[in-house]
C-alpha cells in the first residue's frame, strides 16, 4: 500500500466514524481526555482545513488566514450534523491536495521548518488512525475495523521514534500482552489504554 492509499484508506475510516455519530454522542467523552466527540471531529476538520493550503506552498501565517477564513457552519442544538458536514468539506480538500500530480514529492512549511510531503501524511496517517480509534471507542462503533495494511505501517513507523511521551503530546505508553492486536500495541505506544 502506497503512501497516498494508506492516507486515504483511515480517512474513509475516520469518515465512516463521524457519520455513525449519533446526535445524542457528540457532547460524549473520548480516550483522549481533553476532548468530547465534538472536539476531537472539530480538531480532525482543522488539521485537515491546513493541507490545501500548506500543499500549494503557502508559508505557516498565509496557510492560518486562509485556514480562518473557512466557512464554519452554524452550530445545530445538538453539533453533530454541522460537524460532519464540516469534516466531509475538510476531508476532500485534503484528500485533493495531496493526490495532486507530484504533490508527495515537494516539501510544506509547519511550525518546526520545511517537512518533506511524504513525512507529512505520514502523521496526518498516524493521527487518522489514533483518533479514528478515540472515536470509534467514544461512540461504541461497530462497523468495519480500520484496515489492518494500514494499522501496520503505521504502527512499524510508530515504534521507530521510541517513546512517543517524550513530544508532550502523549502519555507514557502502557503495556499490553505480547498477543495484543497490532491496533491494541499502536494505541498503547500514544499511552491510550486499548479497550
Amino acid at each position: 500500500m502506497d503512501d497516498l492509499e494508506r492516507f486515504l484508506t483511515a480517512q474513509r475510516a475516520f469518515t465512516d466514524r463521524v457519520h455513525a455519530v449519533s446526535a445524542d454522542q457528540w457532547q460524549l467523552d473520548t480516550p483522549d481526555a481533553e476532548w468530547t466527540v465534538a472536539d476531537l471531529v472539530a480538531h480532525l476538520i482543522d488539521e485537515h482545513r491546513w493541507a490545501a493550503p500548506l500543499l500549494h506552498g503557502q508559508d505557516i501565517e498565509t496557510a492560518a488566514k486562509i485556514v480562518e477564513g473557512t466557512r464554519s457552519l452554524p452550530v445545530d442544538g445538538g453539533v453533530g450534523a454541522n460537524l460532519a458536514e464540516e469534516w466531509d468539506e475538510a476531508a476532500v480538500s485534503s484528500a485533493d491536495a495531496f493526490a495532486a500530480d507530484g504533490a508527495l514529492d515537494r516539501t510544506v512549511e509547519l511550525s518546526r521548518g520545511t517537512t518533506p510531503v511524504r513525512d507529512y501524511i505520514h502523521e496526518m496517517t498516524f493521527d487518522l488512525v489514533v483518533h479514528g480509534w478515540d472515536l470509534g471507542t467514544a461512540i461504541g462503533y461497530s462497523g468495519a475495523p480500520i484496515a489492518d495494511g494500514v494499522v501496520q505501517d503505521v504502527y512499524a513507523a510508530a515504534t521507530k521514534f521510541g517513546d512517543l511521551s517524550s513530544s508532550g503530546l502523549f502519555d507514557a505508553p502502557v503495556d499490553v500482552p505480547d498477543d495484543a492486536s497490532t491496533l491494541d500495541k499502536l494505541i498503547a505506544l500514544t499511552g491510550r489504554r486499548p479497550r
